[in-house]
C-alpha cells in the first residue's frame, strides 16, 4: 500500500515536471549569426597595456618560482652531502 502511494506521488511529480518543461519555450536565438555577433560585442576585450602587465606578472612569478625550486634543490642536496647520503 505504501509503495503504491509513493509510486503515485512520484508519477504525479514526473507529470508536473514534464508539463513544466513543455511550457518552457525553447529559445535558440543565440545560436544564429546575429546572436553570435551580439554575444561577441558583449565581451570585454582586454586592452594591450593590461595584457602586457598581466604577462609581465606571470613571467616574473614563474622566474621567481623557478629560482625558489633551484635554491631548495641546492640546499637539500648540500644537506644530503653533509650527512653522507649523496655522492
Amino acid at each position: 500500500m505504501a509503495q503504491s502511494k509513493e509510486k503515485l506521488e512520484w508519477k504525479k511529480q514526473r507529470e508536473t515536471k514534464e508539463k513544466e518543461l513543455k511550457e518552457v519555450p525553447i529559445q535558440l536565438k543565440w545560436f544564429s549569426w546575429s546572436g553570435i555577433t551580439t554575444e561577441i560585442k558583449r565581451i570585454r576585450w582586454i586592452k594591450f597595456g593590461e595584457l602586457m602587465e598581466s604577462t609581465g606578472k606571470v613571467l616574473v612569478f614563474c622566474i621567481l618560482f623557478g629560482i625558489f625550486f633551484v635554491l631548495c634543490d641546492l640546499v637539500i642536496s648540500k644537506l644530503l652531502l653533509l650527512i653522507g647520503v649523496g655522492a
